[in-house]
């Protein structure tokens, strides 16, 4: 099929119609000039019959681009150009951009061809999303500082609230002061789990967290999770409920690739729903695997969820809400968590249920699973001689030093209280003796980290633990280029503390 010429100069022009692209041809050779339609349209001429010459076009350019204007027409002898310059149109300033070359036509000598637009609205679209853009990055930075500040501010006042009520819980004088301190202990550590959902929901929802994953040994996890939850039913006064975790006795050294801290949060999560609204019967955690990736099940024989409710089952603050049914109270975040820390990982998470009866839950995981046995057994010591040792404590809060004091008051270790890390890093130096350093972060004149690096320098094999406050997504990873050995987040466990501590004392 033969397309005549005019044809295609009609399709042609259509098409620079609707991309808004000018185009002209000057000939060097007789000087002269032919313009599209659309290139009048963009420099404002309303007649188009008017006979285009090169100064029609040269004195539309803003004079302070002129000069860079015409080089650039000249290189385009040698090579195609593409450059971008100011025009006025109809006393407007606009902005415009032109893509052109010459060549040789053995009729008619030298040709130049160039295309026109007018850029002007493109870039302000563009201007506006970036600006949009840095202004939402800004917007992120501070929510992610905020929550950063609301860790350490909250975790500050709950680490001695729960520390001394731990004290206080052990005092033998008086048997209702230890009564009255795990009442105190109770509230500050739901406090401090409503604290930390909501602080992770903000991290997962803004993609501060990441996964860090490493090899697990599977069933030394489930027994710690067993263990936890055997805790959680004593604490919620439903012993009577069976708890079966059913592990892989036929491969004991089974290991996966993934987070572990997630995966417990998981199951803390979704046992912890089940615990509370099941008041007989059992509760079943089982996992299998499927090629590469692990399923994991938790079945309850609860009161199981209505149809009418499957919905909202995954979604925030929201839970499954009966008029004038028992109210079983929470934040209704619990499963919403565990969705994204899932889908975080890979997976992805799904219930069926059966009102009265009971729910299962189950999640799975993408992993590379190994047989080799890549961990030895840890032998834990519960009882600590550090008389020959000493440690200084970078505390600013006294009431925080009170409690790490007393802490490691039956180890026997000799205590020094620094208050600001210009103190921590004068101590270090003048003591020898010094044999671990407790730092916290957060701290006057020079923080934690400063303080660690300079001490590093002089003591590179001095170890230092972070002990602090700031407890999000990526503090632990700061603590540790800064020099720090490891790194513990308020509030802390005695057990912890002592733990982490034996891993560099003898």
């Amino acid at each position: 099929m033969k397309i005549d010429t005019a044809l295609q100069l009609r399709q042609l022009d259509k098409i620079h119609r609707l991309a808004g692209i000018g185009y002209w041809i000057y000939n060097y050779n007789t000087n002269n000039m032919w313009w599209s339609n659309i290139t009048y349209s963009i420099l404002g001429y309303c007649d188009q019959s008017l006979t285009p010459t090169r100064q029609d076009i040269v004195k539309h350019i803003h004079p302070e681009d002129l000069e860079f204007f015409l080089v650039s027409l000249q290189q385009m002898h040698q090579q195609a150009m593409d450059i971008e310059f100011r025009f006025f149109k109809n006393g407007e300033l606009r902005l415009g951009k032109i893509t052109g070359e010459v060549y040789d036509n053995k009729n008619e000598g030298l040709i130049e061809e160039v295309l026109f637009q007018d850029i002007t609205d493109t870039k302000v679209k563009e201007f506006e999303i970036a600006k949009a853009w840095n202004k939402a990055l800004e917007a992120e930075n501070l929510k992610n500082a905020f929550l950063e500040n609301m860790s350490h501010e909250l975790r500050t006042p709950l680490n001695s609230i729960i520390g001394f009520s731990d004290l206080l819980e052990n005092t033998q004088n008086d048997p209702s002061v230890g009564k009255f301190a795990n009442s105190i202990k109770t509230s500050g550590l739901q406090l401090l789990r409503i604290i930390e959902d909501l602080l992770k929901v903000s991290m997962l929802e803004s993609r501060v967290s990441k996964p860090n994953k490493r090899k697990i040994r599977l069933n030394e996890m489930l027994l710690e999770i067993k263990e936890y939850s055997l805790d959680m039913l004593k604490e919620q006064g439903k012993e009577n409920l069976e708890l079966n975790f059913s592990f892989a006795l036929e491969a004991p050294n089974d290991l996966i690739n993934s987070d572990q801290i997630k995966i417990r949060n998981i199951f803390k999560n979704l046992i912890h729903n089940s615990i509370k609204f099941t008041e007989t019967g059992s509760i079943n955690c089982s996992y299998e695997i499927v090629k590469d990736t692990i399923h994991f099940s938790i079945t309850d024989t609860g009161i199981g969820i209505p149809s009418k409710y499957e919905s909202r089952v995954f979604k925030r603050f929201r839970q499954v809400d009966e008029s004038g049914q028992k109210y079983y109270g929470g934040t209704g975040l619990g499963m919403y968590i565990s969705r994204l820390e899932i889908e975080l990982l890979g997976g992805k998470i799904w219930f069926s249920s059966e009102k009265d009866i009971g729910t299962t839950v189950s999640f799975s995981i993408p992993n590379i699973l190994t047989s080799e046995n890549q961990f030895e057994n840890e032998e834990t010591t519960t009882t600590y001689h550090w008389e020959n040792y000493t440690v200084i404590i970078a505390e600013d809060q006294i009431t925080n030093f009170k409690i790490l004091e007393a802490y490691l008051q039956k180890t026997n270790i000799n205590i020094l209280w620094v208050k600001n890390g210009q103190e921590a890093i004068n101590s270090c130096l003048q003591n020898p003796e010094i044999s671990i350093v407790l730092m916290d972060i957060n701290m006057p004149q020079i923080n934690g980290l400063e303080a660690t690096k300079a001490i590093k320098e002089k003591r590179p094999n001095l170890t230092i633990i972070a002990q602090t406050a700031y407890a999000l997504n990526g503090d632990k990873e700061n603590s540790l280029a800064a020099g720090c050995s490891d790194h513990l987040a308020k509030p802390i466990k005695k057990s912890d503390l002592l733990e982490c501590m034996a891993k560099y004392l003898p």
